[in-house]
């Protein structure tokens, strides 16, 4: 087999690798931040419920206060009912504790309702809670993985690369040139197989006679149609296997 077509079909194989591994690394930063969302949504759902409870406290601490000083001057008004001389500044007194004794009423029908709401609210912040305390656990895990993966891309990447370097080495700049040219216009692909007089990639017929040559994996041959180098997959003496 000729040597230059054989590391072309093993640089290929890098190629494809690197640039997988390529994607899956540009994609670790966006994911990660993707699990702080996470747990920042989470973290917000319980703040969230926190803020609503503190809101709910201080509106029912505000109405208790609210009472007792309606129940201060209802006290007040009846000692001054005490003292009064006529019927018509009893009768305004009289009014004035009325008047009172349904601002409480009113008051404590929030308050009634603002405890109902705690209660909610209550059971909202344990289910925010649990909410997050299962999100850092599976967040931690994801990261975990997450962080080993890409550990491990980058060295499978440093790998390649050096391989990479190490083939292109071996092989002429203008086959290294054409072969990258290709590449980059035809969709990573730069060495492709052929079958049955058909070029797998772009699914032209190849002429008899020059599929027969491409049979013999002896010389550099290109696709008339798209430019890829080709090789027959089914006579290779020392196959690689794609990484």
């Amino acid at each position: 087999m000729n040597s230059d077509l054989k590391q072309l079909i093993r640089l290929q194989s890098i190629d494809l690798s690197i640039q997988e591994l390529r994607t899956r690394i540009d994609r670790f930063p966006g994911i990660s931040k993707a699990l702080d969302e996470k747990l920042k949504a989470a973290q917000s759902g319980v703040d969230g419920a926190k803020e609503k409870a503190k809101s709910n406290s201080g509106n029912r601490k505000k109405f208790e206060v609210e009472i007792s000083t309606l129940e201060g001057k209802i006290s007040k008004y009846r000692d001054q009912m005490m003292a009064v001389k006529t019927n018509e500044e009893y009768r305004a007194l009289q009014h004035e504790i009325e008047h009172a004794q349904q601002a409480i009423r009113k008051v404590d029908d929030e308050i009634l309702n603002l405890m109902i709401d705690a209660e909610t609210g209550q059971a909202d912040l344990k289910t925010a809670e649990s909410v997050l305390k299962d999100d850092q656990q599976k967040v931690h895990t994801e990261r975990k993985q997450l962080e080993e993966e890409n550990k491990r891309d980058l060295s499978a990447l440093d790998s390649y690369l050096k391989e990479r370097k190490e083939i292109a080495a071996t092989l002429s700049s203008d086959l290294v040139s054409t072969y990258d040219r290709v590449r980059k216009h035809r969709g990573g692909i730069g060495v492709g197989p052929a079958r049955n007089e058909v070029c797998e990639i772009c699914k032209v017929r190849i002429r008899p006679q020059v599929f027969q040559n491409i049979r013999k994996n002896d010389q550099i041959i290109a696709c008339d149609a798209c430019q890829r180098i080709l090789y027959d997959p089914e006579n290779l003496d020392h196959p690689f296997e794609v990484a």
